[in-house]
């Protein structure tokens, strides 16, 4: 019997549209020159669809193992040319299955982490990589500079289980922070988590206030005058720190750190309860910086390999980052017995390790 249980009903009007293992689904007929592929049938809605609908592959003209061979190349941290040469394809087909695979790595997220429950403790940075050229050979008058020039991750990283929650790609402004700490709000369900750790990147403060504050109506004086506006404070049990680095010739001479929101007690006690955290540091997401730039061939400094095109960036972006949850057996989380494990696994998303075959090939949730 076909085990369909990856799969769910692609027709948005339909009552069972993203429910997986619903039971509605059973193949109907089989599509391809030499019919390797399943034709899948609702019997909710009486609709049909491939088997590759939702995946990179759908619709793809060329064979499978070529195309699971480039995205394997892109993962595995080459270049479009690099790729295009090694793959035997012409560099735009890379680019091409590099933006669609982003696109779906983005929805396996939304789907698959969704919510992070095991989530207690954040750590937040920005990565910086660029487009097409730097920000200062940039011309703000010439339209085409407009996807070019300097781009950032914003990444919410977990370090107890080594999680990336949400990452946001584009300029470093005070709005791209908004929309990285309102996005971790909705995965962690609105929970306040016990510790975040930044470095002195002002608009996180702001950001982070307005995402998990609780909103303060002040009483009514009778006096005469304007009455002041609602305003918000900052939650009990959340515990906000930055780290301040000074550098000298290039190390590292003095780390000041400083309590935001909470107090030193409350933080204290929030070390205490992390199970990696001993001291306020961001040395866990800038450790994935270095390990995302390795896998990441456009985000290697110095090369070659750097990004041409911004759509094509944000997709690979989400590719590597979103992927690593699931595929990347991260050496510091094995057990005692040598069993490794992935973020995901640690965080109970999970119960093993991901090839990157089953990543792409799993349907992601088609909303258009």
């Amino acid at each position: 019997m076909d085990d369909l249980a990856q799969f769910c009903c692609q027709n948005s009007p339909c009552p069972d549209f993203g429910r997986r293992g619903a039971g509605n689904l059973t193949v109907t007929g089989r599509l391809g020159k030499a019919k390797q592929y399943r034709l899948l049938y609702c019997r909710t809605c009486r609709g049909r669809f491939s088997e590759r609908k939702g995946t990179p592959l759908y619709r793809a003209h060329l064979p499978e193992d070529k195309v699971l061979s480039i995205l394997e190349h892109v993962h595995e941290g080459c270049g479009v040319r690099k790729t295009a040469r090694l793959v035997k394809v012409h560099p735009d087909t890379v680019s091409r299955y590099s933006r669609a695979v982003g696109d779906h790595s983005r929805d396996a997220h939304d789907e698959l982490v969704a919510r992070s429950p095991e989530t207690r403790e954040l750590q937040m940075d920005e990565k910086w990589s660029f487009v097409a050229k730097k920000e200062k050979n940039c011309d703000e008058g010439d339209p085409e500079d407009r996807f070019r020039g300097d781009c950032w991750d914003h990444v919410a990283f977990d370090p107890e289980h080594r999680l990336v929650v949400s990452v946001v790609p584009g300029e470093r402004t005070a709005e791209s922070v908004q929309e990285l700490v309102t996005d971790v709000k909705e995965r962690l369900d609105g929970r306040v988590p016990e510790l975040i750790t930044t470095d002195e990147y002002a608009p996180y403060e702001g950001a982070i206030l307005e995402a998990f504050g609780e909103e303060v109506v002040p009483p009514r004086t009778g006096q005469p005058g304007r009455p002041r506006k609602p305003y918000k404070v900052a939650p009990e049990g959340l515990n906000y720190a930055t780290v301040h680095k000074t550098r000298a010739k290039g190390r590292v001479v003095e780390v000041v750190k400083r309590v935001i929101f909470g107090s030193v007690t409350t933080l204290e006690k929030a070390l205490v309860n992390s199970d990696v955290s001993r001291t306020v540091n961001t040395a866990f997401v800038e450790r994935h910086n270095g390990t995302d730039r390795n896998r990441n061939a456009r985000k290697v400094r110095k090369t070659y390999c750097f990004s041409k095109d911004w759509w094509i960036h944000r997709a690979v972006t989400f590719f590597t980052m979103y992927s690593y949850n699931f595929c990347w057996a991260v050496r510091s989380l094995k057990t005692e017995a040598g069993e490794v494990r992935t973020p995901a696994m640690v965080a109970k998303l999970t119960d093993h390790v991901w090839t990157l075959v089953e990543w792409i090939k799993r349907p992601s949730v088609q909303f258009a």
